[in-house]
């Protein structure tokens, strides 16, 4: 079984003491067998624990007990074996799981030449899985000639290879369209039913919410909710009692109640013990909140009755959301027209469409939301916008220019002087410091750069301490808020921005929203980003949900409709708060 306790990983940066905390005291259980998903918005802590569990980083604080190993207590060398003898590892992007220049089957083979598998069982084996993951059709393809369903299934075929107790799957439908999605749950759902192995989905899709045996929610570095109800195995928690509650009794007869005991059932100055009739155990318990006869009660009651509740978020923690409301402007004229647009990329010769007929009218100074899951067209659409990728089908517009239209240069200088993209992956020149960075931009346009009003954004972006850093000495956090601040100094009249605060914990977020929320204000921009993470949605935002390639959804955000949204995105119970 996988177990963590009271899990705490704080990120140093020592020379500005700036500290940022990824997981705050993270308590999880998954058994042996059980297919089970992590779900949260980006920074939640979710690659952090995915790199702990596998042994490639270690926890600040807290116990992490995989097989009842400690692994935070192996060295460097340990881990790795521990990793390489038990764990199977999927990553997101699949150029990353499979070798491009082999076949499919001789990725598939390649563990198992590496654990000096026989050839005839590893023959066997991979015919196994071929079946398994409906890849043989396509065995003798190179990597490279695969679709993206195919590739993802392929890597999760790898990872089971050398038979594993445990799959670490990060995001492996990020990048696929809901169709490969649900083919992929299904298969997992498939693998773990047939083999029994342990696997671990670590997402921010809400689709796998409810599907597998258990939803845990995170968010901010803790557990806030489980999705399902956790049924145990009779008298399952008493696994691992040794290491996890053992406590020392001195020559006085006293002895330290362990943090995690005292804190689960609450104790405060007294708590009550009574001696088992076998003379072999004792039972200790909360007296102020069950007595004697509640505890025979509790006792007599299947174990797979009671149900797990960590820390579960209301509308009074979230009420900030509510407070400020961006206020479009009712004369504002139309600025961005997409009109019929279609978009797709080919696949063994033939088109497959990502964006499927979109019309949308932006208005100037507006701010505009776009969520979906993964896959759907939502990076797709704004790399339209930018000019970076043209259509197959329909027009854009902005302003009086057709940019779908133009050539590659007319597109690049229109873009320089209108539009700041902030991507997913940071956009920052490697070779020079970000302040120098900072000054490209204004280099290349020839006017004058704004010292003041850069000073003030990287301080509201919270990376001024960084600004005589180099991009490879900053975090995956620091990048993306100092492509956030290389974008915002530059006053363009349009900013586009795919998951701008991703690796940022929700307070971070909030902030840097807040900032987005002035420029756009102060400056009439127009603002259209994409995120996964509907916690940054505020009243008056404009709404837009793309599902598989289409709008599905298009309505400005109100109070009421934000509270509904938190309520299921958050999973809050709360009905009297907000």
């Amino acid at each position: 079984m996988i177990r963590c306790v009271d899990l705490i990983k704080i990120y140093h940066d020592p020379v500005t003491e700036y500290k940022v905390s990824a997981l705050r005291g993270l308590d999880l259980d998954v058994q042996d067998g059980e297919l089970a998903s992590i779900i949260g918005p980006s920074g939640a802590g979710k690659s952090t624990l995915i790199n702990i569990l596998s042994g490639m980083d270690t926890p600040t604080g807290g116990l992490v007990l995989i097989k009842g190993v400690q692994i935070d207590r192996l060295t460097e060398k340990q881990r790795r074996d521990f990793r390489y003898n038990n764990i199977g590892l999927v990553n997101q992007f699949t150029s990353r799981n499979l070798f491009n220049n082999l076949t499919v089957r001789e990725n598939l083979i390649m563990p198992m030449k590496m654990s000096f598998m026989p050839r005839e069982v590893q023959k066997k084996e991979a015919n196994e899985l071929l079946d398994l993951f409906n890849l043989k059709h396509v065995k003798h393809n190179k990597a490279t000639k695969i679709s993206g369903g195919e590739s993802m299934r392929l890597s999760v075929a790898i990872a089971l290879a050398r038979k594993p107790h445990f799959v670490l799957a990060d995001e492996p439908t990020g990048q696929l369209d809901s169709k490969n999605t649900f083919e992929i749950i299904d298969t997992l759902k498939s693998v773990n039913k047939e083999l029994g192995t342990t696997i671990l989905i670590v997402t921010h899709d809400v689709r796998y919410r409810g599907v597998f045996n258990k939803s845990f929610l995170i968010r901010d570095g803790r557990l806030v909710g489980v999705g399902q109800d956790m049924k145990r195995q009779q008298l399952d928690f008493l696994k691992d009692a040794s290491v996890l509650n053992r406590v020392y009794i001195d020559p006085s007869n006293s002895m330290r109640i362990p943090d995690r005991i005292k804190s689960t059932i609450a104790l405060r100055d007294a708590a009550e013990l009574e001696v088992h009739p076998s003379k072999k155990l004792a039972l200790m318990w909360n007296p102020d909140l069950v007595s004697k006869e509640d505890v025979i009660e509790i006792l007599k009651q299947p174990p797979d009755q009671w149900t797990e509740t960590k820390d579960e978020i209301t509308f009074e923690d979230v009420e900030y959301l509510f407070d400020r409301q961006f206020k479009p402007n009712p004369d504002a004229k139309t600025l961005i027209k997409v009109k019929n647009v279609e978009k797709g990329y080919k696949i063994f010769g033939q088109i497959n469409p990502v964006i499927k007929g979109i019309d949308l009218e932006i208005n100037e100074g507006d701010l505009v939301f776009i969520s979906g899951p993964s896959g759907v067209g939502k990076t797709t659409l704004l790399n339209l916008i930018a000019g970076l990728i043209k259509p197959n089908k329909g027009r854009i517009n902005i302003g009086k220019h057709a940019i779908s239209k133009m050539d590659d240069t007319q597109v690049s200088d229109f873009r320089l002087a209108n539009i700041a993209y902030i991507t997913q992956y940071h956009s920052l020149f490697e070779p020079i410091q970000l302040e120098d960075n900072l000054l490209i931009p204004y280099i290349f346009q020839g006017i004058p750069f704004d010292q003041e009003y850069a000073t003030h954004i990287t301080q509201q972006c919270h990376i001024d301490h960084k600004l005589l850093s180099y991009p490879d000495e900053l975090s995956a956090g620091e990048k993306q808020r100092a492509t956030l601040s290389l974008a915002l100094t530059r006053k363009t009249p349009i900013l586009l921005a795919d998951e701008p605060t991703a690796n940022m914990d929700s307070d971070l977020a909030r902030s840097v929203m807040d900032t987005l929320m002035d420029i756009v204000e102060e400056n009439n921009t127009t603002f259209i980003m994409c995120s996964h993470d509907l916690s940054l949605l505020r009243p008056g935002f404009r709404h837009i949900k793309i599902s598989d390639g289409k709008v599905a959804e298009d309505a400005r955000i109100t109070k009421r409709s934000l509270k509904k949204i938190l309520k299921e995105y958050l999973q809050i119970e709360d009905e009297k708060k907000g």
